[in-house]
């Protein structure tokens, strides 16, 4: 039944497309002929001299009434400040700066580290080095680009390291790689990492890396890129040119004098540049005339345009899906689904055998098809979700960045509560993994899942977001929903399978 209706929809959608058509030719013929036949001087600016009188037919204008528009302000930004870590005298502060709506911008971070010192301005994470002991207050500020501003202080207190001046000899102790001096304690360097620089498939990374053990020196900082290529700087900032876009995750260690090292990993998906195109010179000769074959054309195309969303209207307020937003089942256990969203018996039937309510996995789908419709700035946004069985989940993830959803009460992070969907899609920008329990509670953003992914079985096509929510639910008991970056197309995973998916 579902299908005569469409077609019966699609014939009528055609019908009209093809009358209006015809009924604007012969108007859009006749101003062809019209624009071929009449020439109206007009100066640099595009507007008719003052010798010229003009045309009898008044233009309308598209000039919009401003003193009629109400625009509506924006939320100050989002500024979350982590632990800071203290190492003597040196401070690493971790955080995250958000807009306050898809309206505006965060426009800069100024630092202010309370030491008579420069205030500076940095992205998140940043470290700084204190030239004395003492209690500093750290104020950072982050500026919209409206103008409005939040900021956050931080208690720092460092103490410089004590070193003594003898010791007796059973207390030398000697460290891997050489020995660091009497008494002193061997420590692996310091590696603080910045957001990497990514201009097309060139990419830099940027960081703070400073030797634990005093005496000692970085020796060098090795980088294997993800793509078959290990290489050896003398210190950051490290550059290279990827020959392919793709999801990568680059390994970096910095590497001591004394034998000691650290390693620090991080994610960035190169995205293949889109086209850019250059206009005419504004100084060049005018255009000429388009031919009235292409202004035929760009109509039907712009009718069929406005036919499809209008047709998109009527059969969601039926209550169905557009033809091309299908979903279907691909586990023995659910039974074929139909075109608009899961039903209540099909989501009691994916949320059997898990501590997930119905309720809260369909509050997450609904969340993940905003996030695939609107995107972020007109880009399409990738994520994902992990619901339910949390103690083993925690167990197969770590934090990636600092969790924006840690410290609030648990009334202010239930997801079937609309109100917190706006701040889901802010952080859905972020690395990683959306954690949700099985009653709704919004546990972290930006987890990593760390599970063997080796025994993961999908279609082609999915990438490493897919694989990683697969090989979680396969060995805990928890409900995966991704959001493919390409596409919209979102899919729900249950014991390592794909067991339901919705183009959105």
């Amino acid at each position: 039944m579902r299908q005569e209706r469409g077609t019966a929809s699609g014939f009528w959608l055609v019908t009209a497309a093809l009358c209006i058509i015809i009924l604007v030719l012969p108007g859009i013929a006749a101003a062809g002929n019209l624009t071929d036949n009449t020439s109206v001087p007009v100066n640099a600016t595009g507007t008719v001299p003052e010798a010229t009188s003009p045309p009898a037919t008044q233009v309308p204008t598209d000039t919009p009434d401003l003193e009629n528009t109400t625009v509506e302000p924006a939320s100050p930004p989002y500024l979350i400040l982590g632990i800071p870590e203290i190492h003597n005298l040196t401070c690493n502060m971790y955080g995250t700066a958000a807009p306050g709506s898809g309206n505006v911008t965060i426009e800069s971070i100024r630092w202010d580290w309370d030491d008579r010192t420069a205030p500076e301005y940095h992205e998140f994470p940043h470290s700084h080095t204190y030239r004395s002991s003492g209690n500093y207050t750290l104020s950072i500020t982050a500026l919209q680009s409206d103008g409005q501003n939040i900021t956050r202080t931080a208690n720092i207190t460092v103490e410089a390291p004590v070193i003594p001046e003898t010791l007796p000899a059973t207390q030398i102790t000697p460290t891997q790689g050489g020995p660091a001096g009497p008494g002193m304690m061997s420590s692996a360097p310091s590696l603080t990492l910045l957001e990497p620089v990514i201009d097309g498939r060139n990419v830099t990374l940027n960081g703070n890396l400073n030797p634990g053990t005093p005496g000692s020196s970085i020796h060098s900082v090795s980088v294997d890129w993800n793509d078959g290529s290990i290489a050896n700087f003398p210190d950051l900032p490290a550059t290279h040119q990827y020959s392919d876009t793709g999801i990568y995750t680059i390994t970096i260690t910095g590497n001591q004098s004394d034998g000691l090292s650290t390693t620090r990993r991080i994610t960035l998906d190169l995205k293949a540049a889109l086209p850019t195109f250059t206009g005419p010179s504004a100084t060049g000769p005018p255009p000429d005339n388009p031919p009235v074959y292409l202004i035929i054309i760009v109509t039907a195309i712009i009718v069929v345009v406005i036919g499809t969303i209008f047709q998109r209207v009527v059969q969601r307020r039926r209550g169905l899906n557009p033809a091309h937003t299908t979903a279907k089942a691909y586990s023995p256990g659910i039974k074929a689904l139909p075109e608009h969203m899961p039903s209540r018996t099909e989501l009691e039937t994916i949320c059997s055998g898990t501590d997930v309510s119905p309720d809260v996995l369909d509050s997450v789908i609904q969340v993940a098809v905003e996030i695939a419709r609107e995107g972020r700035e007109g880009q399409q946004v990738g994520t994902s979700f992990v619901v339910g069985d949390m103690k083993n989940v925690l167990v197969h993830s770590k934090q990636f960045v600092l969790n924006p959803f840690y410290g609030h009460m648990e009334e202010e992070r239930q997801i079937t509560d609309i109100g917190i969907r706006g701040h889901i899609k802010e952080f859905a920008l972020l690395d990683g993994a959306f954690l949700v329990t099985g009653t709704g509670i919004v546990e972290a953003a930006g987890r990593y899942i760390t599970v063997d992914m080796s025994k993961v079985d999908l279609p082609g096509g999915l990438g490493s977001r897919h694989s990683s929510v697969a090989g979680i639910t396969q060995v805990t008991g928890s409900i995966g929903v991704v959001v493919s970056q390409s596409g919209g197309l979102i899919s729900v995973f249950k014991k390592g399978k794909i067991v339901y998916t919705i183009h959105s």
